[in-house]
């Protein structure tokens, strides 16, 4: 019996360009999905929708306007007909220390991170609930446990992305199941910026002593949003590499 397929399934992939956004689209595309990917960065993501085995198509969002995240759902109905998974990924991390944090730093990270999950949501519940839909929202580490220095406006959109996770779970049940990924250390740009010996120093404290790759990243975010994953939801799942144990 085959596993964890998603043919003919309509998936909608938010931040689509990013290293683990491009993940989950090829590896959704594998399984047989039919793909919108959206991402501000049009250029990545119209490639990236050329070059993938199965039907996709790309459209430019900036998903810190509320009109961009509703025309992002209504471009997938359009297209398709139809939704089945929305895949909440599209995030921002500037490296900003708290104290000179200002109100423009907030507003904007909290509208990508934050605002864009709860209005992509929001557009797509009632085309999930006809599918009896998957959403899966990227969390983080950040958002169980603080995360890094300098980082406060980001770890407190996660942990809100977490929290809402659970809300919508018990609202949009039992048509719409609603789930979260917590990445850890994931070999990306966010970590691969960092400098030599701090990427080194923060493996040392990894389990595993090494960093996550994206696609193992993918992989969690395609078990939660296959049919066979039928009975989770309000869950976060970590994947971190027992950096930290629930």
């Amino acid at each position: 019996m085959s596993v964890f397929r998603l043919d003919n399934r309509v998936a909608v992939i938010t931040g689509a360009a990013g290293s683990i956004g491009t993940a989950v689209a090829k590896l959704f595309s594998l399984q047989g999905a039919r793909l919108l990917l959206a991402d501000l960065e049009f250029d990545k993501v119209q490639a990236l929708a050329a070059a993938l085995p199965g039907e996709a198509f790309s459209c430019r969002a900036d998903f810190g306007q509320v009109s961009d995240c509703r025309a992002v759902i209504e471009k997938a109905v359009e297209r398709y007909g139809q939704i089945d998974i929305l895949v909440n990924n599209v995030g921002i991390c500037p490296r900003i220390p708290f104290l000179d944090s200002t109100e423009e730093d907030w507003e904007r990270v909290v509208a990508v991170n934050q605002r864009s999950m709860f209005f992509c949501t929001q557009a797509a519940a009632p085309h999930l609930r006809r599918s009896k839909g998957r959403i899966v929202s990227m969390a983080s580490y950040g958002g169980r446990a603080g995360g890094a220095a300098n980082a406060s406006i980001y770890s407190g959109t996660k942990g809100a992305i977490i929290s809402l996770t659970k809300s919508l779970a018990r609202e949009l049940a039992p048509d719409v199941l609603v789930n979260a990924v917590a990445p850890g250390a994931i070999d990306t740009a966010l970590v691969r910026n960092l400098p030599p010996e701090k990427i080194a120093a923060l493996v040392e404290t990894i389990p595993l002593k090494r960093l996550g790759t994206a696609e193992e990243v993918a992989c969690a975010v395609l078990f939660l949003a296959a049919n066979d994953c039928g009975y989770f939801t309000g869950a976060t799942l970590d994947i971190n590499g027992g950096w930290m144990m629930l």
